[in-house]
């Protein structure tokens, strides 16, 4: 008989598996679960190794607990933080406008990685070497010259104040 931890086991140290992050029934974009690629990295602990579109409270590396019971692996918490930040970025007039693509470049300068899910979502994650001041005052004022509205998914950087 396979038990739980046989089945999270299965998968060699390294390994890459999707795994269901459950949402809440009442968000805005009415999806049950997202699917993120991890890495295995220890008996039932994985990396992830996409950064959320949907799910709220994760990033890019962090390391989860993932449950296999029902033959379905899905994230059941957080075991720590890998130190990256998340944002979604909900594009007016679709990624291809010009200003948008203007913005998606500052946003790699300055050390961010950019996946597309659809003509308009876009979820940005923050490397650690970010200066995640100037990612979101980037985002800020885009969003207030109307070209993007943005959230922000999961901050993992410290935020200590910044002299000015």
């Amino acid at each position: 008989m396979n038990t739980e931890s046989d089945r999270a086991n299965a998968s060699p140290k390294g390994a890459m598996r999707k795994i269901r992050i459950a949402l809440p029934e009442d968000a805005w974009h009415k999806v049950e679960a997202e699917w993120l690629w991890a890495e295995r990295i220890e008996d039932s602990i994985y990396a992830l190794r996409n950064t959320p579109f949907y799910a709220l409270g994760l990033s890019y590396d962090d390391r989860v607990k993932v449950d296999d019971a029902d033959g379905n692996p899905t994230m059941r918490g957080v075991v720590s933080r890998g130190g990256h930040s998340t944002y979604r970025i909900f594009a007016k007039k679709g990624h291809e406008n010009p200003r948008v693509q203007a913005l998606l470049k500052k946003l790699n300068d300055l050390h961010c990685g950019i996946e597309g899910a659809t003509q308009k979502l876009i979820a940005v994650d923050v490397l650690p070497e970010a200066d995640i001041h100037m990612v979101y005052r980037a985002l800020e004022e885009a969003q207030h010259a109307g070209i993007i509205d943005f959230e922000e998914g999961h901050c993992g950087h410290p935020l200590a104040s910044k002299p000015q």
